[in-house]
């Protein structure tokens, strides 16, 4: 691996073991009752696709499938986020009804099915700053004896998610070395700051460097904005649109000068997530047309089937393709590939 990889690896190992959970000691006065009648006091820390995250004295921090709670109580001060988008705020309450639970405080207390809640994040929390980062870090690496073709790949994302809104931040790098011919590196680093809106709409700020040598750019920095929503979302799937502008600065392989670009952005975005056995699809697609020649464009798509081997340990397969319809002389139009690694999620 060149300096250069290194560099990146070491910005995302720093990025990543700030993420890390850290103990911290809270009250936990919450009560959690399960379809076995078991009643388990603890902490409520956040309830994201069917999972709440729920700290315990006993049992640490462990995560319950929502559909094996038919009841809860908390004193905290929560949001609470249906399926339609609509929040609520305030503590949970037991309403006497299996399958349903107050939001509120007072006499301003809401009655809400639990199969319609999708999202539960606490508005105050004693939570240190990093304990409410999440995301992953995950490695591949493959080599061909007879071509001798070596190829190296590192994917790092982190998240920090508030009630208002996401901060994120993601790294691609992947390093092919084939003797008699240059290395062939494939880089971006991306991040972006998502607020939520109501009814399910949310504005997008995001700015890139990339680097793509199989299509000739050696470097291009990008920086918009879009208006997207939630068409779906529920405990198990979540697909989201964009539409937004980008202006782009780009430094192509055997050409000058750097050029400047006013593009469009077109994004979807769907995630499946299934908890027995834990499990993820992921798809996501972006399409840049100029806005001076729709006829020119580039875009990005993938496709990445994520398996959980053992707690918070995963294997991913990941499909990739990426296009350029106006490539320099002498570089790939496309560039696709398969991928699959080992990683760990925070």
């Amino acid at each position: 691996m060149n300096k250069t990889a290194l560099a990146w690896a070491c910005l995302a190992t720093i990025l990543i073991t700030l993420g890390m959970p850290h103990v911290a000691a809270a009250a936990k006065t919450d009560v959690v009752v399960l379809i076995n009648g078991d009643a388990v006091t603890g902490e409520i820390k956040s309830l994201d696709f069917g999972a709440l995250r729920y700290s315990t004295d006993s049992m640490g921090t462990v995560s319950i499938e929502w559909e094996e709670i038919v009841s809860l109580e908390s004193d905290q001060s929560l949001q609470v986020e249906v399926a339609s988008g609509t929040r609520y705020f305030g503590g949970l309450f037991a309403t006497g009804a299996d399958g349903t639970v107050g939001v509120g405080r007072g006499e301003n207390i809401q009655e809400i099915e639990m199969s319609k809640i999708v999202r539960i994040t606490p508005i105050e929390t004693d939570e240190k700053i990093w304990q409410r980062f999440e995301g992953s870090i995950k490695f591949g690496f493959s080599s061909d004896k007879g071509s001798q073709v070596t190829s190296g790949n590192l994917n790092a994302n982190v998240n920090y998610r508030t009630r208002t809104y996401l901060l994120g931040f993601d790294l691609i790098s992947s390093v092919t070395d084939q003797p008699g011919a240059d290395t062939s590196e494939n880089r971006s680093l991306g991040l972006h700051y998502q607020r939520f809106r109501s009814n399910r709409w949310f504005t997008d700020w995001f700015t890139s460097v990339e680097k793509n040598d199989e299509q000739g750019v050696d470097r291009r920095l990008s920086a918009g904005g879009g208006l997207g929503r939630y068409l779906i979302q529920s405990n198990k799937n979540q697909f989201s649109l964009l539409v937004g502008l980008v202006a782009t600065r780009e430094s192509l392989i055997g050409s000058e000068p750097d050029t400047t670009n006013a593009e469009a952005k077109f994004s979807a975005k769907y995630l499946h997530r299934s908890l027995a056995p834990s499990s993820d699809m992921i798809f996501t697609t972006d399409v840049f047309p100029r806005l001076e020649d729709f006829s020119s464009f580039r875009s990005t798509s993938n496709l990445t089937l994520r398996r959980e081997l053992v707690d918070d340990l995963f294997f991913d397969l990941s499909f990739y393709y990426t296009y350029l319809s106006d490539p320099p002389e002498g570089a790939e139009k496309d560039d696709y590939g398969v991928v699959t690694s080992i990683g760990y999620a925070f």
